[in-house]
């Protein structure tokens, strides 16, 4: 069948609407099938395999801590501090949505987790408020983007796994690019809001207020600190981190009273229907990388990537075009786990640092959530918010400019991404 043949049926079946998980397998199963050099024995291995590595256990311990954290009670505390902090800009609550998002990045870790909330809690006061609802959708789910940034961040968890690089470097790196796009997202904000009319929807509470609010969402503040820094000087590993989150978010449950058994159950019921999602995702790619290795596809694509230009910048530009492109058709998770190790000897070969590609790497690969037709970032927001996908893209526009800009710094001023990781 070869390289090409197995474009050509994963393409195919992706047409059809299966799961990306079946889609990864089935073209992995037809092309073994096609190859009398390869065992099917060996792609039952691999698949096994991929889900053996004990520093899995850190997705669902990090995704239980962050749904522990949800019903603890924190997401009001956080969304008052938020609210005393910026409801009085232009856009006051499209303000709060974007300064929210970046609050709570540090407990769901899952950019879809974070669209999913917002959308349910902020969407509809916006309404209320008179903003269109189109402009808060928009907001809600390019906001996420910094959940999916912050430790402990799912994506960067997977990115770390498959590529073999510090998932504690990882986490410190994505620290001040959540910073840099929580700005460009309330400039963009900012700017749109000036043009609608849209006010602050509070008045300045005072610092005094502020202070409060801030001592009050402490706790889930001080979550991504703890694992981040936990790991980087040494305290513990990934592993051990995430079981140190759960019994931080179970002794914060306690503590507040505000979680119901229900919920509890609910948070253990939605982390393994996650956990379980991830890992056939993984499964499938690691029979896929098998094949990829056996054909030798990710050298010959270094190969191709630096006979276009070795020059580093150009190089990770180059390859964010093709991650977007992709991600128009795969979903980010399966794209970080099928191209983050195949152009990984492309950047090593120009002396790219792994770190920064690494987040480089996330970023533009969450770019696929928002745009259609696959875009789970979208969809998510939608079907709560009731909003048509074109209104909804329109809105985006501002905040994809907003991203871009973001990302093209993190690209050409390197320190951004690695300052933190290497300190």
């Amino acid at each position: 069948m070869g390289a090409t043949g197995l474009l050509t049926v994963f393409t195919g079946l992706m047409i059809t609407g299966m799961p990306i998980a079946l889609v990864i397998l089935g073209a992995t199963i037809l092309f073994v099938l096609s190859e009398p050099g390869l065992m099917p024995l060996s792609v039952v291995q691999a698949l096994v395999n991929a889900t053996q590595p004990f520093p899995l256990i850190t997705i669902p311990l990090f995704l239980l801590a962050g749904e522990l954290m949800n019903v603890s009670g924190i997401s009001r505390r956080l969304m008052d501090f938020a609210t005393a902090l910026t409801g009085h800009l232009p856009g006051g609550l499209a303000q709060v949505n974007v300064v929210v998002s970046t609050l709570k990045g540090g407990m769901s870790g899952s950019a879809n987790a974070d669209a999913a909330m917002d959308a349910k809690m902020l969407v509809p006061e916006m309404t209320r408020r008179g903003y269109d609802v189109a402009f808060s959708s928009a907001v809600t789910a390019t906001s996420a983007f910094t959940a999916a940034m912050l430790p402990p961040s799912i994506s960067l968890l997977m990115f770390g796994f498959v590529t073999d690089t510090s998932i504690g470097a990882l986490f410190l790196a994505g620290i001040i690019p959540s910073i840099l796009l929580t700005l460009a997202f309330m400039i963009a904000t900012h700017i749109t809001a000036k043009r609608r009319g849209y006010g602050g929807d509070t008045a300045w509470p005072g610092w005094g207020v502020v202070s409060s609010m801030f001592l009050g969402s402490l706790p889930a503040l001080l979550l991504p600190l703890l694992v981040t820094f936990g790991i980087r000087l040494g305290v513990f590993t990934p592993s051990e981190a995430g079981a140190v989150a759960v019994i931080y978010a179970l002794v914060f449950c306690a503590i507040t009273r505000e979680a119901s058994w229900a919920e509890i159950y609910e948070a253990l019921r939605t982390t393994a229907a996650t956990t379980g999602a991830i890992l056939l995702v993984l499964s499938a790619t690691g029979a896929l990388g098998f094949v990829l290795t056996f054909e030798r596809i990710p050298q010959a694509v270094a190969e191709s990537l630096i006979s276009v230009t070795a020059e580093p910048h150009l190089l990770l530009m180059l390859i964010c075009l093709l991650v977007f492109i992709v991600g128009i058709f795969i979903e980010g998770l399966p794209m970080i786990l099928i191209l983050a190790p195949m152009f990984l000897p492309a950047v090593t070969a120009v002396g790219i640092d792994p770190v920064h590609y690494g987040v480089v790497f996330v970023l533009v690969s969450l770019l696929g959530g928002i745009t259609p037709p696959v875009g789970t970032l979208m969809a998510t927001t939608c079907a709560i918010t009731k909003v048509p996908m074109g209104p909804f893209f329109r809105e985006c526009l501002p905040f994809l400019l907003a991203i871009a800009a973001t990302g093209l710094l993190i690209i050409f001023v390197p320190q951004t991404a690695t300052w933190l990781a290497y300190m």
